[in-house]
């Protein structure tokens, strides 16, 4: 009878699914596959007598049928079970109170007096009101929290990010609004456990909330999957994803348990210390996951490199050309009155090739009054991608702009890159070309893969890494005559550590 609760819970799942294809942009819903909730409710250890379990954004109950599942199944289950499960979609609060009934008659079967909340609305504002949820705490305390998050971007203007603000949350996104609250939650010596994108163990967006995140828990275990595409398969889910599992706890303890499900289906795991996980004191926060020895030497290797972009006299920003709003100003073709315009599909072999005729993608940009301010000065600029496909070999895609090659007194960098200048003018040239060549390297990309998430790159990210010294990237600049030559990259980068 165990079985059958979550084979249910996930049957229903399979069956809605196909009809959420149409709201799932505007709740953010990806339901838990079996398997993944099976190895999720594997890691809560509930010891106590007496279970309390917060569920927000249930879904059809898949992750507490999970749970129930294996509590009920020891051979000394918990004598009392209190779930709360909070669902805002009517379609899916149907198939979770069925989940309910199964699971209250598996309780019973085994003597265990289980009290099975359903509550229909939104999690986020019912914690935001009456002064609930308020600064780390709050009154509806749980000994547990199972949760798949929803996905999507919070509206500056919105109820909700005014909800949230209510409540002392800045953060962009459901989800680490749902992980912060739900961690308040929690009791003392509370289990936490989620899925979730990734995307929040660095960058500026979710700062304040890996501040929060790390005061409340103990971190205990991360658990990342090789592919991308095969955890949420039947929602083309972009974002990487990740399982936390914490206990509430002031404090970190010395060792966190790091695993992976590779694309075999084999799950690998190791411990490390804390500190290679993050570093206190660090004011951003950022954590890193950390999966393998070669990691391991990998951060040690850049943690060890002199400089910032700052030291060095240069800045990163993103392109300032904003295809739908500069439309009427690009041009197909160059003409007298245009500068280049350089998009991502002009890098070719660690160069910006220009112009691009087999794209469709504007070549020129009108020089005017209105489009002034979105131009660069002539100069040599190192630029990188700002997105790149699902399955990318490389995150890290850098070109050299050079104005010998683009001859132009201006020029426009698309939105969708990066552009590294000398605060507004262009960079050394052996510089710059000692740029490419280092962040091009494989072990600038590896690195960066080990704290980014997600498949975009931001200037901030380009700003967080370490660098070599400016003699050393002027030295690489010199050594590596083919920026396209990915052996001779890597030979040379390796050769500073």
């Amino acid at each position: 009878m165990s079985a059958t609760i979550l084979e249910a819970a996930d049957a229903a799942r399979r069956e809605i699914n196909g009809h959420l294809a149409n709201t799932r942009a505007v709740l953010g819903q990806y339901m838990t596959p079996a398997p993944v909730a099976s190895f999720m409710a594997a890691l809560v250890r509930a010891r106590r007598s007496r279970v309390r379990i917060l569920d927000p954004g249930a879904g059809v109950g898949s992750l507490t049928a999970a749970l129930l599942d294996r509590l009920a199944a020891r051979s000394r289950p918990p004598a009392e079970i209190a779930v709360t499960c909070y669902e805002i979609d009517s379609r899916l609060v149907e198939a979770l109170r069925a989940t309910r009934r199964r699971c209250q008659a598996l309780c019973k079967a085994r003597g265990i007096v289980l009290t099975f909340d359903v509550r229909h609305e939104d999690y986020i504002e019912a914690r935001s009101t009456a002064g609930r949820g308020l600064f780390e705490n709050d009154a509806e305390r749980y000994d547990g929290v199972v949760m798949n998050p929803p996905y999507r971007k919070i509206n500056s203007c919105s109820d909700t990010r005014l909800q949230l603000r209510a409540v002392g949350i800045e953060t962009t996104n459901l989800y680490s609004a749902f992980m912060l609250l739900a961690a308040r939650q929690l009791d003392d010596g509370g289990e936490y456990v989620s899925i979730n994108p990734r995307s929040f163990c660095n960058g500026p967006y979710f700062r304040s909330f890996r501040r929060e995140f790390l005061r409340l828990l103990e971190l205990r275990r991360l658990h990342i999957f090789e592919s991308r595409t095969d955890t949420f398969r039947e929602d083309d889910v972009l974002q990487e994803n990740v399982i936390v599992y914490g206990v509430r706890k002031r404090g970190q303890r010395e060792a966190v348990e790091v695993s992976i499900t590779d694309r075999e289906g084999r799950v690998s795991r190791r411990r490390v210390t804390s500190d290679q996980v993050f570093r206190r004191g660090d004011p951003e926060a950022i954590i890193h996951i950390v999966t393998d020895a070669d990691a391991d030497e990998l951060t040690r290797k850049l943690f060890h490199l002199p400089e910032r972009l700052e030291t060095l006299g240069v800045a990163v920003s993103t392109g300032r050309v904003v295809e739908f709003r500069a439309r009427k100003h690009l041009r197909r073709d160059a003409g007298v009155d245009t500068v280049p315009l350089i998009y991502p599909v002009h890098f070719r072999e660690g160069q910006v090739v220009w112009p691009n005729g087999n794209s469709r993608k504007a070549n020129a940009i009108v020089v005017s009054d209105a489009t002034s301010c979105l131009l660069v000065p002539e100069g040599f600029y190192v630029l990188t991608k700002r997105f790149s496909a699902k399955e990318e070999r490389r995150r890290v895609v850098a070109a050299l702009y050079d104005p010998r090659i683009v001859p132009a007194e201006r020029v426009g960098f698309d939105n969708k890159t990066n552009y590294f200048h000398a605060y507004g003018k262009g960079i050394d040239q052996q510089l710059a070309r000692g740029l490419v060549v280092y962040l091009n390297s494989t072990i600038v990309d590896r690195y960066f893969r080990l704290f980014s998430g997600h498949t975009q790159v931001n200037a901030a990210d380009l700003r967080r890494l370490p660098y070599p010294s400016a003699d050393q990237l002027r030295s690489l600049g010199r050594e590596v005559s083919c920026l396209g030559d990915q052996d001779a990259i890597d030979v040379a980068v390796e050769r500073l550590f």
